[in-house]
């Protein structure tokens, strides 16, 4: 295992399984489609904001990197996976130049949360995933969404909602020292508008957050 800080291929990932988890569920056992990547789980105007590079070319590059199979975060088609790469290896990639693949199937792993107890997230290196690497359904016992709200009641006091990382104690903390992420707003998890930490519905859907 590696430990290091996260970048912006880590928080791409980071932030998939946060949006799959809390708004979509059952796209982990079901999967997406690259079509549903680009345009709904991690469209480009939700997400600059939590990148270290905000720019269209890094972020079009993380992406293509994910989909590519950097670090095993996702399960994807070979093929398309060999595409991302002769992507990449122009100046300026784009997602566009592997579009003929926009209903490939793809899946996201247990290495798809680069979250992790510690000062640094602990980033696997790469090996050859199998079933055992995709993330169990969920169970049939309790719904999904209650649990992903309860869970972080429990330790906003203390750790960053965003990695999971412990916070400095005993002082006022923006930003969290391990992912760079701004504590002080939050997206509805509705329709992903940025709120201000300490608000209680969306200005845009009214959803109570």
């Amino acid at each position: 295992m590696i430990a290091r800080s996260l970048d912006d291929l880590d928080r791409l990932a980071f932030r998939l399984s946060r949006t799959i988890r809390t708004q979509y569920p059952q796209l982990l056992t079901q999967g997406f489609t690259l079509s549903d990547l680009e345009e709904r789980l991690l469209p480009f105007r939700d997400v600059q904001r939590e990148l270290a590079n905000s720019g269209t070319d890094a972020f079009e590059t993380a992406l293509l990197r994910l989909v590519a199979g950097d670090r095993g975060y996702l399960l994807t088609d070979p093929e398309l996976q060999a595409a991302c790469r002769q992507a990449l290896a122009f100046p300026s990639p784009t997602l566009a130049m592997v579009r003929s693949w926009a209903s490939s199937t793809l899946q996201l792993t247990k290495a798809g949360n680069p979250s992790a107890s510690g000062s640094a997230a602990v980033v696997p290196e790469p090996h050859q995933l199998d079933e055992h690497d995709l993330f169990p359904a969920p169970s049939q016992g309790s719904p999904a969404a209650p649990a992903a709200s309860a869970a972080p009641a429990k330790r906003t006091h203390s750790c960053c909602r965003y990695c999971d990382n412990k916070l400095p104690e005993g002082r006022k903390v923006t930003f969290c020292p391990h992912c760079g992420l701004d504590l002080t707003k939050r997206q509805c998890p509705a329709c992903s508008t940025e709120l201000e930490a300490h608000w209680r519905f969306c200005v845009t859907c009214g959803r109570n957050g």
